[in-house]
């Protein structure tokens, strides 16, 4: 099914195509459009095989460190590295060029040509709703540019549920340089701050996903600015306190109340974030807990739930120190807010008093879920 907007135009558009061997298909392409029995206006204009264009690299030669040339071999070896990635993430994904009508047309003259079986079969990539894929001429120019000088990891696929909402970007620089993305799989690392990126570049739900991706290759509004520093998590917490102080005390307006959903659901859009810091990582749950709680979402605290309760498991297995206290009383808080069972707040009331009298966050949790 094509868009009835590109429908009614019938201008050429670039339609997604996939074939398990499609290094063939350009000799076929021409057989086709020179066959008497395809008409000129269902002829393929153009058409684009990454394959193709992105030839298989030979990987340099491993160097030692001491080698003088070192950084610029290792440089070359990577860039060849990533060619091969990207050549092979696209390697069955063919683009023709042609008019809604002749695509329409497609199918019918396809199944009279004798190579159009097996391995060169050429068949359409639809989206999730059966929907053919299609690019836009302008875009597809960025695309193939993308193809043959980017040289960056990227993935084609439809867009998942958790990226539907993401904190949105601007890229920087590059091959889609300005273009709107989503981050995901925000990774905070020793060594900084690592995501994803999704890219709307096909119709309909058809995504360029390029990985390993750092704060300095986006453009990030003020709001969503903070997410990307090591405090984040500290943010996080002062929210979800703001808004349970509020339910608490029942002191909420309606309009107050409609502001804290949209702030909780905001801040679940962080749950998929990945640490290396263990605490860091436990905090984060038993925050996000407490969201979905917040939120009343059934399912998401059954699932938090289940989480927390083999985190606790493992924490008591820790050195009974101030770490495995303040781990203790997050996922303890967590749990009382999903459950209200006494037993989590009785323990989180003894280790804070005994021994966390000065985390102010865990007192003020404290305070605010009583019995």
């Amino acid at each position: 099914m094509i868009d009835s907007a590109i429908r009614e135009t019938n201008d050429l558009h670039w339609f997604v195509m996939k074939c398990q061997n499609a290094e063939k298909i350009e000799a076929f392409i021409d057989e086709y459009n020179a066959s008497d029995l395809v008409a000129k206006d269902d002829k393929v204009e153009d058409l684009f095989i990454p394959s193709l264009a992105i030839k298989k690299r030979v990987l340099a030669r491993t160097v030692k460190n001491d080698d003088p040339d070192f950084v610029d071999i290792r440089r070359g070896e990577d860039a060849d590295l990533k060619s091969n990635e990207m050549r092979s993430t696209l390697l069955h994904f063919v683009f023709l060029y042609v008019r809604p009508s002749a695509f329409d047309r497609l199918p019918n003259h396809l199944s009279t040509q004798y190579w159009n079986m097996g391995r060169t079969h050429l068949y359409h990539y639809n989206d999730n709703m059966g929907h053919a894929i299609t690019v836009r001429p302008a875009m597809m120019n960025i695309f193939i540019s993308g193809c043959l000088e980017y040289l960056e990891k990227f993935e084609i696929h439809s867009k998942d549920a958790d990226i539907s909402d993401g904190i949105q970007v601007t890229v920087r620089e590059g091959a889609f340089k300005d273009f709107k993305a989503e981050v995901y799989n925000v990774h905070y690392k020793g060594n900084g701050i690592r995501f994803s990126i999704a890219i709307k570049f096909f119709s309909n739900d058809g995504y360029v996903h390029i990985h390993d991706r750092r704060p300095e290759d986006v453009v990030l509004s003020d709001q969503d600015f903070p997410v990307f520093s090591i405090d984040f998590i500290d943010r996080i917490e002062r929210g979800i306190l703001s808004v349970l102080r509020r339910r608490v005390r029942k002191k909420g307006s309606e309009e107050m109340n409609e502001a804290d959903t949209r702030q909780l659901h905001q801040l679940y859009y962080l749950r998929h974030a990945i640490i290396d810091d263990t605490l860091r990582s436990i905090q984060l749950d038993a925050l996000m807990s407490i969201c979905v709680s917040l939120l009343k979402n059934k399912k998401e605290q059954s699932k938090y739930n289940r989480i927390l309760k083999q985190r606790i498991k493992e924490v008591r297995e820790w050195d009974p120190d101030r770490q495995q206290h303040t781990a203790l009383a997050y996922l303890l808080t967590a749990l009382y807010v999903s459950t209200k069972d006494a037993k989590y707040r009785t323990e989180l009331k003894q280790i804070v008093l005994n021994h966390l009298s000065k985390h102010e966050g865990l007192r003020e949790f404290l305070t605010l879920v009583r019995v």
